[in-house]
């Protein structure tokens, strides 16, 4: 089997360096190099940051969480999906360890910084095949958390007790008053 096939049979769109170590088995740093820059010049990887490669068709929130080790998909990137902002954005919203702000072409990424305590507790996160993204209930209570008295346009279909649930992850008073306050409103 060749190595792009080894890359496509690999199920991943994007890639970090030492990924393509792993799937190609390469012995050397240098032929590893080789193979990179052979592939970039054939068109079949793009090189998007000097440590991150992908497909031509990469999947966006692979790409996301592959800029931060520790992150996952949230805020107003699931609040719009979801149909409980109405608002459009352009940026894909993610919570992580630090605050970052990164433009691939015309995307730009932005990581908010979340305590680790929330951040590494999986409570309602979905690991999908190459991302994890937060369930609309996982992605209010990050809203609340960052953002004092933040206005959700709708809440339709929204599991309050879930809701609720997540919300003592934060420790945080304010966060699970908001909560409770949002439920009572809407309920």
């Amino acid at each position: 089997m060749n190595k792009y096939n080894k890359i496509l049979d690999s199920w991943k769109t994007v890639f970090t360096k030492k990924d393509l170590e792993k799937i190609l088995d390469f012995k050397t740093k240098t032929s590893l190099d080789k193979f990179l820059y052979r592939e970039k010049k054939n068109g079949l990887l793009n090189n998007i940051f000097y440590w991150i490669y992908a497909l031509k068709n990469y999947d966006i929130f692979e790409l996301a969480t592959k800029i931060k080790k520790k992150s996952y998909i949230s805020l107003e990137t699931v609040l719009k999906k979801e149909a409980i902002v109405f608002q459009y954005y352009d940026e894909i919203f993610l919570v992580s360890d630090d605050n970052l702000e990164k433009k691939v072409w015309n995307i730009q990424f932005k990581f908010h910084k979340i305590k680790d305590s929330v951040l590494l507790n999986q409570l309602w996160l979905e690991h999908r095949k190459n991302y994890i993204i937060a369930s609309k209930e996982r992605a209010i209570c990050d809203k609340i958390y960052l953002s004092k008295n933040y206005y959700f346009d709708s809440l339709e279909g929204v599991d309050f007790e879930k809701l609720e649930e997540i919300s003592k992850i934060y420790n945080n008073k304010r966060v699970i008053l908001e909560v409770k306050k949002l439920i009572k409103n809407y309920a």
